[in-house]
C-alpha cells in the first residue's frame, strides 16, 4: 500500500511544482533561503537529542523521543534524523514505512532535504517502488530548492555522465558556497584530475578540510609528502595536514574555519594561485576568486 501511494503521489507533487528533468538551466538557490523556519522550542529538543546521540553509549530511546517531540512541531531536521532511526531500528522498532512517512511529510512542507531523501529511497527502491525517473525528479526538485546534497549529485552527473562541465560546476559550486564539504572535495578532484588546474584543486581540498572532510586534508598531505602535480615536497606542510586528518578521526564534528589563514598553501611553481589567471594574481578572499 505504501509503495502504491508513493507511486501515485510522485507525479502529483512534482508536476504541480513544475520540475523539468535535466533542463540544463540552473539558478543557484541556498537551502537556508527556502527551508521552513524552525520552532525554537523544537530546535532545543532537537539539539538535546543530538548531544545524547553523540555520547559513547547513546540512549537511543531518549533520542527518538526527543526527536518525536520536535517532529510534532514540524522540525524538519528532527524528521530526517528520526527517519534514520526508523531505518536502523535504533531506539524504535525498525519501520521503513514510518521513515517514508517522515520524508513525505518533509516534502509536503517543501523541505529541500525531504526531496533529496525521497530521491535516495526511490533510487534504491527502499519502501517505495524503484524508479530512476522518479528519483531524478525528486533530486532535481531538491536541487532547485537549494539542497546542497542534491546540487552536488546533479553536478557530478552533468560532469561525468553528460560531459557538460559548465553546468555541473555551477551546481557543485552552489553547494560548495553553502559550506557543503563533499561539494568542495568533489570540486577539488575535478580541478586536479580533469582541468589540471592544481592550485584551484588545492583551494577546494583546503575548503573541504576546513569543513570537516578528512579526505581534503589527506589530498593536501599527499601532494606535499610526495611532491605531486608539480608542487615541491614540503615535509612541514605534509605533517600539518596529516595531523589535521587524524584529528577528524577523533572528532567528526571538528571544523577549522581559519584553516586557510593558519596554514596557507604556497603558490604552484608554474600556475601560481590559479592556473587560468596571471602568475602574479593572488586570492582576494571574494566569492568570485574561484
Amino acid at each position: 500500500m505504501q509503495k502504491l501511494l508513493i507511486k501515485l503521489l510522485v507525479p502529483l507533487f512534482l508536476c504541480f511544482f513544475g520540475v523539468t528533468v535535466m533542463a540544463g538551466e540552473f539558478k543557484c538557490v541556498h537551502e537556508q533561503d527556502t527551508a521552513p523556519a524552525l520552532d525554537q522550542k523544537a530546535d532545543s529538543l532537537f539539539k538535546q537529542a543530538r548531544v545524547i546521540g553523540k555520547e559513547r553509549l547513546p540512549d537511543w530511546t531518549k533520542v527518538a523521543d526527543l526527536y518525536q517531540q520536535a517532529v510534532e512541531k514540524d522540525h524538519w531536521k528532527a524528521m530526517h534524523n528520526l527517519a534514520e532511526l526508523y531505518l536502523r531500528g535504533d531506539g524504535v522498532a525498525k519501520d521503513t514505512n514510518k521513515a517514508i512517512d517522515l520524508y513525505m511529510r518533509m516534502v509536503k512542507l517543501q523541505v529541500p532535504l525531504g526531496y533529496y531523501d525521497m530521491s535516495v529511497m526511490t533510487q534504491r527502491g527502499v519502501g517505495v517502488v524503484q524508479s530512476d525517473k522518479d528519483a531524478m525528479l525528486f533530486l532535481i526538485k531538491a536541487a532547485d530548492l537549494g539542497s546542497p546534497e542534491a546540487q552536488t549529485r546533479i553536478g557530478y552527473i552533468y560532469v561525468y555522465d553528460k560531459n557538460k562541465d559548465a553546468i555541473g560546476l555551477g551546481y557543485m559550486k552552489c553547494a560548495a558556497k553553502q559550506g557543503y564539504a563533499d561539494a568542495n572535495y568533489k570540486l577539488g578532484t575535478y580541478y586536479q584530475g580533469i582541468d589540471k588546474n592544481y592550485p584551484v584543486a588545492m583551494h577546494y581540498y583546503q575548503r573541504a578540510a576546513a569543513l570537516g572532510e578528512d579526505k581534503g586534508a589527506m589530498e593536501i598531505k599527499d601532494v606535499f609528502e610526495e611532491g605531486l602535480n608539480g608542487y615541491p615536497k614540503n615535509a612541514k606542510l605534509a605533517k600539518v595536514y596529516d595531523d589535521i586528518s587524524s584529528r577528524f578521526y577523533r572528532d567528526s564534528d571538528l571544523r577549522l574555519p581559519n584553516l586557510a589563514k593558519d596554514y596557507p598553501l604556497p603558490p604552484h611553481p608554474i600556475q601560481g594561485y590559479h592556473g587560468d589567471k596571471d602568475i602574479n594574481w593572488k586570492p582576494t578572499g571574494r566569492d568570485d576568486d574561484y
